[in-house]
């Protein structure tokens, strides 16, 4: 069954992966290494995370490319390598070997550059950045996730990126932070309301939200979100809010309290649910079990 056909199946709810970068992490990933690198020079470690949460009940797993587009390359000095990254992300995916009817997402992630008068950014550079990585993905994923975006320009020029290079649907997902009195809204000043208007007008396949945000606070923003639209909705929040111990970002909340929130955001009409930084293996099989006992 397609990713479309799931969409239009309105008993099933479709479960998404949990965090790639937290999970590298327990690896002993060099502080200040670019994950997607892992593609590399530690393509095993990679297997074994994506391997982990199809294991996990997860219906689609995305592909290890969060930061390989070529905007952020460059600012790491690897642009050269924007092909190799993304053709290796592909093979080990490929490599373990999805079970049948398991879907591949290709990981957009932000360029990491601002637009003036924050940074110098334009929309044709984030475009043909984007465009360079999806034009890779392409020949692999069944469909895209672009994830993270606090701009919403940022989100509009990778869309169209996509859409000039392929047919394949597509999850939008901005990242939002809670204000004192006026609601959810991104770094960049776009409220919810604003932002789920654009994506409607880009006629993105899902609305979503992931990172920034604890299951909690994620319940919050859904209850508004749902109601500003009638496409598809996915959310991925954070496992709590990250703290530093000894230098190692930890995140306490325990999967059985993530998975009481995940469970009230599918009540109120969520149709993917997925984790972000600081879930893992363990928070995608409780979810497993709570939609399959649902």
């Amino acid at each position: 069954m397609s990713f479309t056909q799931w969409l239009g199946n309105v008993s099933k709810i479709i479960l998404f992966d949990g965090a790639m970068g937290t999970q590298l992490m327990n690896y002993n990933l060099e502080p200040g290494k670019l994950p997607d690198f892992l593609n590399i020079e530690g393509p095993e470690i990679v297997k074994k995370v994506l391997a982990s949460y199809y294991e996990s009940g997860a219906d689609m797993v995305q592909t290890c490319t969060f930061s390989a587009n070529l905007v952020n390359l460059e600012r790491q000095h690897l642009s050269e390598y924007l092909q190799k990254i993304n053709i290796e992300a592909l093979r080990n995916i490929k490599d373990i070997q999805p079970p049948r009817g398991k879907l591949i997402v290709g990981d957009i992630g932000p360029s990491g550059e601002f637009r003036p008068p924050v940074g110098e950014a334009s929309g044709d550079q984030w475009k043909n950045g984007f465009q360079q990585q999806v034009e890779v993905l392409e020949v692999g994923v069944d469909l895209w996730h672009i994830e993270t975006m606090s701009d919403l320009q940022e989100m509009s020029a990778a869309i169209h990126a996509i859409k000039e290079v392929s047919l394949k649907p597509i999850i939008a997902s901005m990242t939002y932070r809670k204000t004192k009195t006026r609601g959810f809204f991104t770094i960049m000043g776009d409220s919810l309301e604003t932002c789920v208007n654009t994506l409607e007008e880009e006629n993105v396949d899902v609305i979503g939200t992931n990172c920034t945000l604890g299951s909690d606070q994620m319940i919050e923003l859904t209850k508004e979100l749902v109601q500003l639209t009638d496409k598809p909705v996915s959310v991925k929040p954070n496992a709590g809010q990250p703290r530093l111990e000894g230098g190692i970002t930890v995140y306490d909340q325990s999967p059985d309290e993530f998975v009481n929130d995940i469970e009230q955001m599918i009540d109120l009409g969520v149709k993917i649910v997925g984790g972000c930084c600081g879930t893992t293996p363990t928070h995608i099989q409780k979810m497993r079990m709570l939609i399959d006992n649902r």
